[in-house]
């Protein structure tokens, strides 16, 4: 028997929800690593989990989903496309800006001059676990009457750490113990002649302020440069 519409609509939401958790899970365990050797990586994973849990609410929403090139691959826009309909989402947009900024990493040799970005591992996995929350507590799947159990539910159900190590929404984790420890973070700033200049180091007294758009590396007249304030 060939499915209904609804029924495709379903499994596809699915499949990128399915793809998402997968994503999510992996960002997790990159950004819980107690150094900051794989925070780009972590920040790739956080940027393709939320796309596909963005693109899976596009599909519910009956909302185009460009395909090729960046359009697909910023969630930053596609969040706005979804913000219209008014779904009752509390996303932080810098949040989605900055993880959109970062995929730009991949491609250092392809940074512009005055290219600069500030990461903070507490900060990144709260705001990646708040977000996810968000997007996935209205979310629901049922076939034949009966609940579509997914990985997802299953670690949650086994109360699996690398689902809800540090994690305030999904789990008990609070949230103000987080910011009162000491996080890896990482600046980078390209300039003059393409130059890269870089800081990796433990922070303490980070801010739980939802701000993302944080300047790295500020340059001087003394031709030093000034952590950002975290």
């Amino acid at each position: 028997m060939s499915k209904t519409a609804e029924e495709e609509k379903g499994s596809l939401m699915l499949e990128w929800v399915g793809l998402g958790d997968d994503d999510y899970i992996a960002a997790r365990q990159l950004l819980l690593a107690p150094t900051n050797n794989s925070i780009v990586q972590a920040i790739g994973l956080s940027n393709t989990a939320i796309e596909k849990y963005i693109k899976a609410l596009c599909i519910a929403l009956d909302l185009e989903i460009p395909k090729g090139g960046q359009k697909g691959h910023n969630i930053s826009d596609l969040y706005k496309k979804i913000k219209e309909k008014d779904i009752g989402l509390e996303i932080n947009e810098e949040y989605l800006e900055l993880l959109y900024k970062a995929y730009g990493l991949r491609y250092r040799d392809k940074l512009q001059i005055g290219f600069n970005i500030t990461l903070c591992k507490i900060k990144l996995l709260v705001e990646l676990d708040h977000t996810v929350y968000e997007i996935k507590k209205g979310m629901s799947f049922e076939k034949g009457g009966e609940k579509v159990k997914t990985r997802f539910d299953t670690l949650l159900e086994e109360k699996a750490p690398a689902l809800l190590d540090k994690n305030c929404y999904f789990g008990d984790c609070d949230r103000s113990a987080l910011f009162k420890g000491k996080s890896p973070c990482y600046e980078l700033r390209v300039d003059k002649g393409r130059k890269i200049i870089e800081s990796s180091m433990m922070r303490s007294r980070i801010e739980d302020n939802g701000k993302f758009d944080i300047e790295a590396l500020k340059p001087d007249c003394k031709g030093t440069y000034k952590l950002a304030k975290v």
